[in-house]
């Protein structure tokens, strides 16, 4: 297998920056107080602060991609990392105003929405090969010890009140002088074709395209399990918003094993790694749904945080092998707006999902999310049944 020279402490630096990524999703377990907070407002716009970030992601992540022409990697990542700090520390001095705190989230995803195309495609540009698959796994696993760490971080700043754990972004500080100090701001030599060159023409094609709406459909789901679980752990008296905290952390570490151990489970499984992706996320909304008690419920959370690195580690590994040449920054812009896209709209699913049943119980979207998954589930193992074994591609 072809390394690069890079050490581990260009690696860790470069991979650091993922840490970050999901970092609007750690305030998830004061969700409960939040809603206690401001009464008058309905739950989904206050359970909105939690995915509000995306939607200003969601243009930043296209916005990074026509600035990439004319502006560097190194000065938009450390524009990203500086406004997503500013904004993200904001809600803790804003104790009252429900818009202005909404205003500061959305701030903290145009921070994020900088640099979040280029926490993969850095990756692509500096590495390849096997190597770069291990490192995609990694990045999963970064982006879960992240949020696993940000998440049991805000748990404890809970035991100050509501607006406690908006003081954590002070922590992407240490992350932006790692990035500028073992970072370079150009690799030594090219890894990639479909690294794009200022003046290439890029485009998306149908494997991309499958590969966005693939992710739209599961994350939405997988989103749909950290908006909801804690107020589902607190209604059902299985027990407090600091347990539900501490549970939504233990299942992103979950998932940050899994994305160590990616590697290892691509090389055995293949194709159907993704199969088994999907098949982790299927038992868990069926066991958030049915569970009679709190340690059944936590199985649930678990299996959930296992099934999101491993689809996403997949997937944005492919995308280096089936993107059009010199197109791997608009086609990872490309997937990277469609799993946003699905993260902001997951407090609406969740209360479709809930229609499509005529319920009211907060348990209920888990049920349709289950038996849609199932769907899925078998369609990708049959459909990965039925392919060419894959090929080594470096």
């Amino acid at each position: 297998m072809k390394t690069s020279h890079y050490g581990w402490a260009m690696k860790f630096s470069l991979l650091s920056i993922s840490m970050l990524l999901t970092s609007y999703n750690a305030i998830a377990g004061a969700m409960p107080a939040l809603i206690k907070q401001f009464p008058e407002q309905s739950r989904t716009n206050v359970e909105l602060l939690t995915t509000a970030p995306t939607c200003a992601m969601i243009v930043m992540i296209i916005v990074s991609g026509l600035l990439a022409k004319s502006v560097s990697d190194r000065t938009l990542v450390v524009t990203g990392i500086s406004i997503a700090t500013v904004f993200g520390i904001i809600p803790f001095f804003l104790t009252n105003n429900f818009w202005l705190i909404m205003a500061s989230r959305i701030g903290l995803g145009i921070g994020l929405g900088l640099i979040n195309s280029l926490a993969v495609s850095l990756i692509g540009k500096y590495f390849s090969g096997e190597e770069r698959a291990t490192l995609m796994g990694f990045r999963s696993a970064f982006v879960a010890l992240g949020q696993a760490t940000l998440t049991l971080i805000a748990g404890f700043l809970l035991n100050f009140g509501w607006h406690g754990p908006f003081l954590l972004y002070i922590l992407a500080i240490p992350v932006l002088i790692l990035f500028v100090v073992f970072v370079p701001k150009e690799p030594v030599e090219r890894t990639s074709d479909a690294v794009s060159d200022p003046g290439d023409k890029q485009r998306v094609n149908a494997p991309v395209l499958a590969i966005t709406a693939f992710l739209f459909f599961t994350v939405t789901m997988y989103s749909g399990v950290t908006v909801r679980l804690s107020s589902v752990i607190t209604a059902s008296g299985f027990g407090t918003m600091q347990q539900a905290s501490t549970l939504l952390s233990v299942m992103v570490f979950c998932g940050m094993l899994m994305g160590f151990v990616f590697g290892k489970v691509h090389r055995l499984l293949k194709r159907q790694t993704l199969t088994l992706g999907v098949v982790f996320l299927t038992a868990a909304c069926f066991l958030i749904y049915f569970a009679p008690n709190f340690p059944v419920l936590c199985v649930g959370a678990l299996l959930a945080g296992l099934a999101y690195p491993t689809m996403i580690a997949y997937c944005f590994n492919k995308i280096n092998e089936v993107c059009p040449p010199h197109s791997l920054n608009l086609c990872t812009s490309v997937v990277l707006v469609g799993c946003n896209l699905s993260i902001f709209t997951a407090p609406y699913m969740l209360k479709l999902a809930a229609m499509l049943i005529s319920s009211e119980e907060l348990q209920s979207p888990f049920l349709v999310y289950g038996i849609a998954l199932t769907v899925l589930a078998i369609g990708c193992g049959l459909w990965f049944a039925r392919r060419q074994p894959e090929s080594p591609r470096s």
